[in-house]
């Protein structure tokens, strides 16, 4: 998460919008809300908010939406957090403010707020009502203070509300309530009621003012990183909070003064949930902490604890764990002063035994911290393993992992990860099936069983029947000689390791029993001791950035050897860069990871590839930029086959398209002029995008009603469309599913600029529509006056084709930009913007290795050096800004 510091805000009434004002001391009517009376006092005497000029401050007075949005700007302004972009923007929205009776004394303020979207055109509607102003509702506050707070501040689905009336709060409005009760700026009434349809009075707001004014003079920050962690028994916490700001809070928590809860607030966590180096958010009441959330994913037990598992027996001082990873049975000696917690509150050992023998039809799993003691048993010195800590909590299922043996309608067959121990589970009447991530049946299941090595994980109820089965072509737990492992810790009693993205930690039992070997040019074989300064590594003269290892282990899944090497060295150790090939449909690319729908894996993408590692087949252009549009819209299939290396990292990729569907924007077959339009479709898609497609010569149709050449007319563009795609990816058949749109239209196009209320097109002006649907190449504005403004903008040249009705409306235009200019302000993620006389311009590039390469620049950094220097753009046929 992009690190952001809090910002809450309060109100401020403006005085150019009120009477000669009064001041505190003065106010005469203050006591008729004693509970709000010092607030008022305070926030009067800060200078945020003022009476009226009879002495009076009115506090039940509901604020009106016009006052909001002004409280909001001025304090956004006295506070220094003014978007310099988004001010000075009354011209741009004159009409629309006039149209809706916008007082003018707030029109400068609303304007702000369109411009830095606080509001939404779709929000004018409630300011007024035959011209008088309209009180705001709560809810309505709550949206237009979070979306200010979204610049600084992270917004989450707000499905942790908890307020009574939750239920009453728009799904709009959600997010942003749940972030407000984050900060401590808004609660509950009395009743645990959030009255989201209330109107929002003066003495609220200023309740508001004050509690977020406290915050942002202190510069307290609201999120943070743990830094340290003391568990005093499981009875209290000292927990030590470097905040973003770089301020230290010292916390001393437990379970009775303080709530934990997950990143949406939807589960609550206990307080040893809580690790070092965890992100937390601090909820404040006035400048007391009242609830934790923790944004980062909670650690998985296996990285948590030193070993996990399903308590097998508690007796006799030892205790018995089947491992979670292998199924096989550890045998722990119980020390003197052990600690035991039940779903994270402390407890006895007394009191784990009752609930062991009252849920015998359950599963106990525990977390435990271990240590391996070097002692006499039996008059012979051996290691033995210790629990020095048990956290237990009763599960009605329980999951493992492991490799198909045989797969039928009835059973899952499966060698356990880890071990050559066999397992079976019959399936429960209600049993679910999973392809990755995908639901699916038992016998999509049998049959991907009978195509290959496949994993399962199988979750088992307490009757022994499986309850979900969810199969991969990856393995869940990898436990093989050959793979090779990043190695994330590393001690005399365990080593904990990672691939494709999976933690695992194997216990040692003892290091004597393992051999270690590290590479220094060759293998050498080392003492343990000579293994862990491998890893520990010289601060001064032998830093690394990644140690990876390779395991080999017994028939019991021991390990019996470690090999140890540095990054750099890796290829030559091992002898090859790991690689892995995979191949089938895209389910989505995210955060720059690739998931195939078959697969539990996630493969990281490059930041780049050259022409001969990434290719779209049937795509003109193979980007990465094209290649994510494709993954991730859901009217059309993407097939990819990759070489990944040992860290899932995608070092080749071929993609194709096999299925799509949209609407035809434009034809262009083999006997068209334009060499770079020949044989391609542009098939519009449900989400906006745009995809330009390779065809073959002639491709078929599944109608004698209409051929290839007949799809080149005017008459079809614009219908919806159904695609097939041959090995190659490209378009083999063309089939139209809905061509009503263009019955008794007409196209025309030409550069394009505007007529009054009109839109000229190649010389000849046309009304609007109603609904005119605007899309472009060029640039993601998508309203009808976004683009009248470019049309108007001199600076910017605008090509259009249209589609025009019989009454001679525009109901469709499909534009790209064919010249901008002005002053340069940044290149980002594919897009570039540049500021005109009238307003800033965002227009989409084609890649960023293009652009550099065009422009005549070395790395992205290079961009920076134009900022604030006028330049030209130049766009190619797609309309894509291709050099400047």
């Amino acid at each position: 998460m992009k690190r952001k510091m809090a910002m809450a805000l309060a109100a401020v009434l403006v005085a150019g919008s009120l009477p000669v004002t009064a001041s505190a001391a003065t106010f005469t009517d203050i006591n008729e809300v004693s509970w709000a009376s010092s607030t008022i006092q305070a926030v009067s005497d800060k200078g945020l908010i003022n009476g009226y000029e009879d002495g009076t401050f009115r506090a039940k007075n509901n604020v009106t939406y016009s006052e909001a949005m002004v409280m909001v700007y001025n304090l956004m302004s006295k506070t220094g957090n003014l978007k310099a972009s988004a001010t000075n923007t009354l011209s741009i929205y004159q009409s629309v403010l006039n149209t809706y009776k916008i007082p003018t004394w707030s029109q400068s303020t609303v304007a702000y707020g369109l411009s830095a979207q606080i509001l939404m055109a779709a929000d004018l509607p409630k300011f007024t009502t035959n011209g008088v102003s309209n009180p705001a509702t709560r809810q309505d506050v709550a949206v237009m203070f979070g979306r200010a707070l979204s610049e600084k501040y992270d917004i989450y689905a707000g499905t942790g509300v908890n307020y009574n009336d939750s239920w009453r709060i728009s799904d709009e409005a959600m997010p942003y309530v749940d972030l407000l009760t984050r900060l401590g700026i808004v609660t509950g009434d009395d009743s645990g009621n959030f009255n989201p349809t209330a109107n929002i009075t003066r003495a609220e707001m200023a309740v508001m003012m004050n509690k977020t004014y406290d915050l942002l003079s202190n510069e307290l920050a609201n999120t943070g990183e743990i830094t340290e962690i003391v568990n005093h028994d499981g009875d209290y916490y000292d927990v030590d909070v470097k905040m973003d700001n770089g301020e230290r809070n010292r916390l001393t928590l437990s379970d009775d003064n303080i709530s934990v809860y997950n990143k949406d607030g939807s589960r609550e966590l206990p307080i040893s949930s809580l690790s070092k180096g965890d992100k937390v958010s601090l909820v404040f009441d006035g400048l007391v902490i009242t609830k934790i959330y923790l944004l980062d994913e909670e650690a998985s037990a296996q990285e948590k604890y030193d070993a996990v598992g399903y308590i097998y027996s508690l007796k006799d001082g030892y205790l018995n764990l089947e491992s979670e990873n292998t199924g096989e049975t550890t045998k722990y000696k119980i020390n003197t002063n052990c600690t035991y917690y039940l779903d994270g509150k402390k407890t006895t050992e007394s009191a784990i035994k009752d609930v062991i023998d009252d849920n015998s039809d359950k599963y106990v799993y525990a977390g435990l911290y271990t240590e391996t003691k070097n002692e006499k048993v039996d008059g012979k010195r051996q290691d033995v393993l210790y629990a020095n800590a048990v956290y237990v909590t009763v599960k009605d299922e329980y999951t493992q992992t492991g490799e198909v043996t045989d797969f039928t309608s009835t059973t899952v067959y499966y060698k356990a990860s880890g071990s050559n121990a066999r397992k079976s589970a019959d399936f429960a009447s209600d049993c679910e099936f999973y392809i990755g991530d995908k639901k699916s049946s038992a016998k999509d299941l049998e049959e991907m069983a009978e195509s290959g090595t496949v994993y399962v994980k199988v979750t088992v109820n307490s009757k022994g029947k499986a309850t979900k089965v969810v199969m991969t072509e990856d393995k869940f737990t990898d436990n093989t000689a050959s793979s090779t492992y990043t190695v994330k810790g590393f001690n005399k009693d365990r080593i904990i390791v990672s691939r494709g993205g999976t933690s695992t930690t194997y216990e040692f039992g003892s290091t004597s029993d393992i051999t270690f070997y590290i590479w220094e040019g060759k293998w050498n074989e080392v003492s343990f001791k000579g293994a862990e300064s491998f890893y520990d590594g010289d601060d001064d003269e032998d830093d690394y950035d990644t140690m990876y290892a390779r395991m080999n282990f017994d028939k019991s899944g021991k390990i019996t050897a470690i090999y140890m090497v540095k990054d750099g060295d890796r290829e030559n150790a091992f002898g090859e860069a790991e690689e892995t090939e995979r191949k089938g449909t895209v389910e989505y690319i995210k955060d720059g990871k690739l998931k195939f729908k078959t697969s539990s894996t996630e493969y990281t993408l490059q930041s780049k590839y050259d022409e001969d590692s990434l290719e779209i087949g049937g795509a003109p252009t193979s980007s990465l930029t094209v290649l994510t549009r494709m993954a991730n819209c859901d009217d059309v299939t993407l097939y990819a086959e990759i070489k990944a290396d040992g860290n899932n990292k995608i070092t080749d990729i071929e993609a194709r398209l096999t299925a799509a569907e949209g609407k035809m924007i434009e034809y262009n077959g083999k006997d068209t002029s334009d060499s770079d339009k020949k044989n391609t479709l542009t098939l519009e898609t449900s989400d906006g995008s745009q995809f330009k497609l390779k065809t073959v010569s002639n491709p078929k149709t599944d109608s004698d009603d209409y051929d290839a050449e007949d799809l080149q007319t005017t008459g079809y563009r614009g219908s919806s469309v159904e695609l097939e795609f041959n090995n190659d990816g490209e378009i083999s058949k063309i089939i139209v599913t809905d061509s009503s749109y263009n019955s008794g239209t007409k196209r025309v196009k030409g550069t394009a600029s505007l007529d009054g209320s009109k839109i000229k097109i190649d010389g000849k002006s046309y009304s609007w529509d109603s609904k005119t649907y605007i899309t472009s190449s060029s640039f993601t504005y998508s309203t009808k006056d976004m683009f009248e403004r470019m049309l108007q903008d001199k600076d910017i040249e605008v090509y259009v084709e249209a589609t025009i009705s019989d009454s001679n409306k525009v109901e469709r235009i499909n534009a790209r930009v064919e010249s901008a200019e002005g002053e340069f302000v940044e290149y980002d993620s594919g897009s570039v913007v540049i500021e005109t006389d009238s307003r800033k311009w965002s227009f989409n590039t084609v890649s960023k290795n293009t652009l550099l390469k065009n422009c005549g620049l070395d790395d992205e950094k290079d961009f920076e050096k134009k900022e604030g220097k006028n330049v030209t753009l130049e766009f190619n046929s797609d309309g894509l800004v291709e050099e400047f």
